[in-house]
């Protein structure tokens, strides 16, 4: 039997104790800890009852954009009408709009760190994303536990989130003792509503259709209005603004919500031209927004826009017409004044449009999630009260960009004003649009005292929701294959508005950073059949503007990527137009330096061949592609010359290509030869058939089928036939002439 030696025997059972020590300590050590921990949470919990029980305590979050602030500060209204010692906590984030609406207001406000959600493709954004909603997560359990609310009603914006969950953690480890409340103003919740929403208490619901998404703890409430938006005499509220409107003028409100919207802001200055005729009949007043960031600062913008395009003396004429500010606190006021709006269409503005009665031009923000904005609108122009006007995107000084005509809304606007029975009807229609007491019907909620129905017994409304733009692409593409001839998106949709919407869509997407979202748009632009958008195809063709060094490490040649100069090519094709700047551009197109840009600048000069055969320069700049150092170019070029050639010089060139490295590239010259033979460019004959036979017809690589054996011989069948025929036509021809000359003689 082993025996240890008495050393090492004595090391062992040292060590052992040792161990046992440590773990008795840590077992203490845990037990200790655990109970701390279980009477600070006890703590916390009885804290958090005992301030609960001493006054209503409401923890208000929401931000962003006036759309989320407002109905929270709607709401906390509501609440302080009905229990006035009610103590409020609003949380934000810095740099937003809450920072000023809040604080005017009088609500204490305190910040906690957040960023919108960057989209599920990884990248730094994600990264940072995280560690911002995390960070603010931590702020707001700090924040929760100090002020121990009864309620917490968020209102959406991506602040929300850390705050609902800090108190879905609380609430779950029993420490807080709080309902949470969740509003959501859009007829398609965001990407966070609808994940924490299957958690909160309940979700308040401004639309029918949108209970689908919460069957469980949605309710149809309605958008939550403050009580200073209310109709008024239009003497009592002229008498609360900085400036005097004209008896005589009817008056356009103009406005982007609380940040402002590029778009619009730009369209109104530009729409002054041709408003100033009729500047003795109407009154522009333009909310230009609050938004300052490095981007964009819509009120400088705004100055320097107007200096920009107008001389003095037309500036002096504006005045007469023309008020601008950045925002406006009391925009009921402005409301009430007002015969037309001009905004986008938000639930929030769409809301306050309606409760006030008033016919809108709306202008949605496209590419939102759901397409909530656009649905909105739609929503309120089928029901009579609002017009739409889409954004498009045009090329201005060098940059795709988004814009809105000022021409076309001054038209709009004029056109409006001047049919006042349609105005009327417009303002009828609006008064019904939205639902009516939002406010009562969520205190109810709230308190559960069942005073209004809640949204009992409604179900969502059936309605199509818009394709995204992933889902337009998969199913146009598949129609456009299916039926490449006859193909017609107008026959595939059942809404001929849906069409209008997608093409503004896309090209929408022509204006954003990512050039994944523009190389999408390119492709829809082409799906879509929008020819007028051809134009600022052919510039993203041509653009040459240089990406950065960090860009160009990893493989950037241009801002306007490869991958979209292809696209563009192919989509010039689907759309089927062409004319001397598509010519122009697709010349340029042959000498890219990316290969795949040639390879499809050949295959568009084929599908445009009956426009381009017969021009010399097209013809050698083709043979010059012949000699690409990719073979994909030269396979695409020689297609192209036998679709191009017009004489036998056609034939030569692709003759001398017999011996071809590649097999792809003598198959490519065998189609050509033979799409010579059908346009009749050349005739059979038995040295032509001599000359094909010379090409190598094997393959450097295994392939069960010879793709070229078999080009080899249809041209070879197609030669033989059309000699074949020609025999009996010969025969008859000598018959007739030895009987012409018999009967000479």
């Amino acid at each position: 039997m082993f025996r240890h030696p008495p050393a090492l025997w004595r090391l062992h059972r040292k060590y052992k104790n040792r161990v046992g020590n440590v773990l008795k300590i840590s077992l203490l050590a845990f037990f200790f800890i655990s109970i701390i921990a279980m009477s600070s949470l006890y703590g916390l919990s009885r804290r958090w009852k005992r301030l609960a029980s001493r006054g209503s305590r409401v923890l208000l979050t929401g931000g962003g954009t006036g759309g989320h602030v407002n109905p929270a500060l709607a709401i906390a209204e509501g609440i302080r009408n009905r229990e006035p010692e009610t103590k409020f906590l609003y949380v934000g984030v810095k740099g937003k709009a809450e920072s000023v609406i809040v604080r005017r207001a009088g609500y204490p406000l305190r910040f906690v760190l957040s960023q919108g959600f960057p989209g599920l493709r990884p990248s730094p954004s994600t990264l940072l994303f995280l560690l911002k909603v995390s960070a603010g997560v931590f702020q707001s359990l700090i924040l929760l536990l100090w002020f121990s609310p009864r309620w917490v009603v968020a209102t959406g914006g991506y602040v929300s989130a850390p705050v609902i969950v800090a108190a879905l953690i609380l609430k779950n480890l029993r420490i807080g003792h709080t309902r949470i409340f969740l509003h959501e103003q859009n007829s398609i919740p965001g990407q966070l509503n609808a994940l924490l929403g299957r958690w909160v208490d309940r979700v308040l619901l401004t639309f029918s259709q949108t209970l689908s998404f919460f069957p469980k703890n949605g309710v149809l409430v309605g958008y939550p209005i403050r009580g200073s938006i209310t109709r008024k005499p239009r003497e009592e509220a002229q008498k609360n603004l900085p400036f005097q409107v004209p008896e005589d003028r009817q008056v356009v409100f103009a406005f982007g919500g609380s940040q402002g919207a590029r778009t619009i802001n730009r369209a109104v200055v530009d729409s002054l031209r041709f408003l100033i005729p009729h500047r003795h009949r109407v009154f522009i007043i333009h909310g230009t927004g609050l938004n300052k960031s490095s981007g964009y600062d819509a009120s400088k913008d705004t100055e320097n826009r107007l200096k920009k395009a107008y001389s003095p003396e037309e500036l002096d004429l504006i005045a007469d017409f023309y008020v601008r500010q950045d925002y406006f606190h009391n925009i009921g006021d402005v409301y009430s004044m007002s015969d037309l709006m001009v905004c986008r269409s938000g639930a929030g503005s769409l809301n306050e449009i309606s409760r006030l009665g008033k016919p809108a031009i709306l202008v949605p923000k496209a590419n939102l999630p759901g397409d909530h904005q656009v649905m909105n609108a739609r929503a309120m122009k089928h029901a009579g009260a609002a017009e739409i006007l889409y954004e498009d995107t045009i090329v201005e000084e060098g940059v795709v960009l988004e814009k809105l005509e000022g021409r076309f809304l001054a038209d709009r606007i004029m056109r409006l004003l001047q049919d006042r029975d349609r105005l009327e009807q417009m303002a009828r229609c609006s008064g019904t649009f939205l639902r009516r007491h939002a406010v009562e019907r969520i205190l109810s909620e709230m308190y559960g005292d069942r005073a209004y129905n809640n949204g009992s017994g409604f179900h969502a409304l059936p309605f199509k929701p818009l394709l995204t733009n992933g889902q337009l692409l998969s199913f146009l593409s598949q129609a456009q294959t299916r039926n490449p001839s006859n193909y017609d998106p107008g026959n595939l949709l059942d809404d001929p508005d849906d069409l209008v919407y997608y093409r503004h869509r896309a090209a929408g997407l022509l204006s954003h950073n990512a050039w994944q979202d523009r190389n999408l748009g390119v492709k829809l632009i082409g799906l879509t059949l929008y020819d007028e958008k051809i134009p600022t195809l052919l510039h993203m063709l041509a653009d040459r503007t240089p990406v950065s060094r960090f860009q160009e490490f990893f493989g950037g040649d241009f801002q306007q990527v490869g991958f979209i100069r292809r696209n563009v090519l192919q989509a010039l094709r689907i759309l089927n137009r062409f004319d001397p700047e598509v010519e122009k551009h697709l010349f340029i197109a042959l000498e890219d330096p990316y290969f795949e840009v040639r390879s499809q600048a050949c295959v568009t000069a084929s599908h445009f061949g009956f426009f381009l055969s017969g021009q010399e320069w097209w013809f050698h700049a083709l043979e010059k592609r012949l000699k690409d150092p990719c073979f994909e170019v030269v396979i695409e070029a020689a297609l192209a010359i036998g679709e191009m050639g017009t004489d036998s010089s056609a034939l030569e060139i692709l003759l001398q290509m017999r011996e071809s490295h590649y097999w792809q590239v003598r198959n490519a010259a065998l189609k050509g030869i033979q799409r010579l033979l059908q346009r009749k460019i050349v005739h059979p004959s038995r040295e032509l058939l001599t000359e094909a036979g010379s090409f190598i017809l094997t393959s450097t690589d295994f392939r069960p089928h010879f793709a070229i054996k078999e080009t080899y011989n249809n041209l070879r069948k197609h030669c033989l036939d059309q000699l074949h025929g020609e025999r009996p036509a010969q025969e008859a021809r000598l018959l007739v002439e030895r009987a012409a000359r018999k009967h000479s003689s």
